[in-house]
Order: C-alpha cells, then sequence, then structure tokens
C-alpha cells in the first residue's frame, strides 16, 4: 500500500445511514414471498421437490451454524452430547443471543424431518447442483439486465473471467466482508482438533457448501425467476439521498442455504451505513461507521468498515493497545486503526521520535506544527507524520489535533506542511491563514 496523500478531516464527511425497514413503517413480507417463490423456481429447475419447511434466520451468522447442523440432524447424527458441545462453541464464539438463535433455527428446520441416515449432511445440501444448472442462465440474466444494482451483486457469483468486467458495488462489500466475518466464527467454533460428528460436518459442509451463497447469487437468482428488480437508482425517488437508494438495493433475502429436507434464508442487514466520496455525478459510496457497525442485522451481529476498509470491532471500539496496533500484521488495518485512534494520540502513545523542534504554523496563527518519524512497517514504504491543528473550530471551541503523512525525506514541519498543499517551503511561510 502506498502511503496516501494529502489528508483531510473527515469530521465533515456525509453518511447515509439505512434504518430498520419497520421503523419506516414498511413490511418486508411481500419481499420475503418473492424469494421463497424464487427458491421453489430453483428447485424445480434441478428437478428436485422443494421441502415445506422454509426457516428465516436472524443474520448470516445464524444460518452458518444452524444450516449444517439441521443437516446433520436430519440425516441421523442425532448424539445429545456432540450436540451440546457443538453449542456451547457456538455461546462461546458468537454470544448466547446467537447461540439461542441457531437452537430456535435448528429445530425449525431439522424436528421431525425425515432422516436418511445413509447419506450424509453434505448429500442432502444442493447447492452445487443448483449453481451448476444456473450459471450460464445467470451469465445471461446479468449480460442483458438494465439493472445496475443486480449487474453489481451478481460480482463475486459468476466465473472470474466473466466477472472481471463487472463493477463492484457497497452492497457487494459489505456481503464480502460478512462472509470473512462468519467464516472466521465458524472456524473459531468447529476448527480445532477435535473431531466428532457434527462438528466435523459443519466445518466440511461449511467450507465445502455454504461459503459465498450471499446476495450476489441469490438476487440474480429473484431477477431470472421473478422478474422483480427494482427499479434503477435514477429513477427511484431520485429528491432522496443516493446512498440511501443505493442501500435500500439490497435484496430481502441475502444469505441462502437450500437442503433436501429444508430450506434456510437470512435477510438483509437491520441497517447500512455508507460514506460519500465525492460530490456530484462523479460521487460514490463506500462502507463506513465511526460508532458501529457498518452493517448490522437484528441480533446484534455485523461487520465493521473505516472508511470503506473491512475492520474488526476492536479497531472501531477503539480498545487496541498500541503495542496490538503496531503488531498488527495486515497494514491497510494498522492504518485504520491510527487513524480511528487520532495521529495526535498515537504518536504520545507509540513514542514517535521527533524530527526537529515544534515551530509556528505560518498558515495557521497561533498553532503549532510538528513532525514525527513513523515506524517502517506501518507502511509499505517510510514516511513522517506532519502534526497540525485544525483551522476551523469545533463546535465544542476546541480546535482538532490531526496527522497527516508526508515523503520521508520532508526534513522539517514547514516542509512538510508546505508538500501537503503543493507549495515551496518559502510559498507556505508566506500563506494566509488556511481552513
Amino acid at each position: 500500500m502506498n502511503p496516501p496523500g494529502p489528508a483531510r478531516s473527515t469530521a465533515g464527511e456525509r453518511e447515509a445511514a439505512r434504518t430498520p425497514r419497520a421503523e419506516r413503517g414498511r413490511d418486508d413480507t411481500a419481499e420475503r414471498r418473492a424469494w421463497e417463490s424464487a427458491a421453489r423456481a430453483c428447485y424445480r429447475e434441478i428437478g428436485v421437490p422443494f421441502p415445506e419447511r422454509v426457516v428465516w434466520v436472524s443474520s448470516p451468522l445464524v444460518g452458518a451454524f444452524a444450516a449444517p447442523i439441521a443437516a446433520c440432524l436430519s440425516t441421523g447424527h442425532r448424539n445429545n452430547r456432540v450436540l451440546d458441545s457443538v453449542y456451547r462453541a457456538v455461546d462461546d464464539t458468537a454470544g448466547e443471543t446467537v447461540g439461542h438463535a441457531v437452537r430456535t433455527a435448528v429445530q425449525a428446520a431439522a424436528d421431525g424431518a425425515m432422516s436418511d441416515p445413509v447419506h450424509g449432511a453434505a448429500a442432502t445440501a444442493l447447492h452445487a447442483e443448483i449453481a451448476a444448472t444456473m450459471r450460464s442462465a445467470l451469465a445471461a440474466v446479468v449480460r442483458d439486465a438494465p439493472h445496475e444494482a443486480v449487474r453489481e451483486a451478481a460480482h463475486d457469483t459468476l466465473p472470474r473471467e466473466e466477472s472481471r468486467i463487472l463493477p463492484t458495488s457497497p452492497l457487494a462489500t459489505l456481503a464480502g466482508a460478512s462472509d470473512e466475518a462468519v467464516r472466521a466464527a465458524v472456524d473459531t467454533a468447529v476448527g480445532g482438533p477435535r473431531q466428532d460428528t457434527i462438528r466435523g460436518e459443519v466445518r466440511r459442509l461449511w467450507r465445502a457448501h455454504l461459503g459465498f451463497q450471499r446476495s450476489g447469487t441469490w438476487l440474480n437468482l429473484v431477477g431470472h425467476f421473478q422478474q422483480t428488480a427494482a427499479l434503477p437508482l435514477d429513477e427511484k425517488q431520485p429528491q432522496r439521498p443516493i446512498a440511501e437508494r443505493i442501500a435500500e438495493q439490497a435484496p430481502a433475502g441475502w444469505w441462502w442455504w437450500p437442503f433436501q429436507d429444508f430450506v434456510m434464508l437470512c435477510p438483509r442487514p437491520a441497517e447500512i451505513h455508507l460514506e460519500q466520496v465525492g460530490e456530484g455525478a462523479g460521487a460514490t459510496h463506500r462502507p463506513h461507521r465511526a460508532d458501529g457497525p457498518a452493517a448490522g442485522w437484528a441480533d446484534g451481529f455485523g461487520v465493521y468498515f473505516w472508511h470503506g476498509t473491512h475492520v474488526t470491532q476492536a479497531v472501531i471500539e477503539d480498545t487496541l493497545t498500541t503495542d496490538e496496533i503496531l503488531r498488527e500484521t495486515n497494514a491497510e488495518i494498522r492504518r485504520c486503526a491510527i487513524e480511528r485512534r487520532g495521529w495526535d494520540r498515537f504518536i504520545t502513545e507509540a513514542r514517535l521520535d521527533q524530527v526537529g523542534p515544534a515551530v509556528p504554523d505560518p498558515g495557521n496563527p497561533g498553532q503549532t506544527l510538528t513532525l514525527h518519524d513513523v515506524p517502517a512497517d506501518i507502511y509499505t514504504t517510510h514516511v513522517r507524520v506532519l502534526l497540525c491543528t485544525n483551522g476551523t473550530v469545533e463546535r465544542d471551541g476546541t480546535r482538532r489535533r490531526f496527522g497527516l503523512t508526508v515523503p520521508a525525506d520532508c526534513t522539517d514541519p514547514i516542509e512538510a506542511a508546505a508538500w501537503t498543499y503543493g507549495l515551496t517551503s518559502a510559498q507556505y511561510a508566506t500563506a494566509q491563514r488556511r481552513s
């Protein structure tokens, strides 16, 4: 990763939050029926009877655990001691709220289902059959679809050579991050050395069949079978903020787990937070939230983003120690953790060496500039950071201190400040007050 160019304050950047649909007085019932109807069409396409057990779960994390557990139980694996150990692992990994939701979903999907102990749980999973049968049809739908949200959501669904021409979207970014978070939770809960039937099947089913069954495939299946895609963004209530309209393109069903005995579906996030980058027709949007998950489900599961970069909850909640930040192996996450904490605090806590003395800021009378070395492994190239003060007073009357990364060959604060404006040191020394 290259060090960024001149940074800017993000305090005033616009963020559009997608609020829970119930709070806006809208009902998902009709949309959910459409997704269930599309699921029936998928089963019909591959010649498998549709199971009458349709279970909606509260988040992708619940479905990732509940679907393979229910599949194991419906194929005759009913060792209660082993099952209890798996449930405890889920509680320890994901929390008791998610654990309770997993138990409820498993009961709804598996209780009373036909058992076939001859076939393993993997044999009841229908993802491979559906994907193989539908791939060419989906590719045609994506190529011909006039609705950009349909094309964008399919970015990670089609073969790599086809997906290269498709743009990414904030929704696809959030879906990919959710996949990563769910995969990590599943591996934590059942990925250890302990071997038993249910734990092994959860792990095997997840890795072989259940990963990446997210919005791209499902959205395109609905578009193919239902022909109910939403209106293009520029035709749907254009007076409303575009970031909010983008968030509303999320389909009612974001994940699905099709099996012979049951179908499990997961709804869209209860809220999505996007940040606008740029202005006018060239503006883009990316996931971002400074005080919580950028996408969150009703049971508390969520994914966290800092200005478009997927990070851990600890980064957003600013609970990492300075040593933990410095030991972070991912350069992007290191950078985000530092930005979230603020360079002024990080410089003090990490005891970064100061380059030269503090000097008055010619462009901001009454304030000072300091230049500091940054450890070489923070960025992929060596940089320094200029600590300066915002020229605008905050609402509480204070002035925010912030850091700007500058080239490592800047030897004094004035030269570094001048570089951020594309000026010479002499030009910046005579600058008027900046804002």
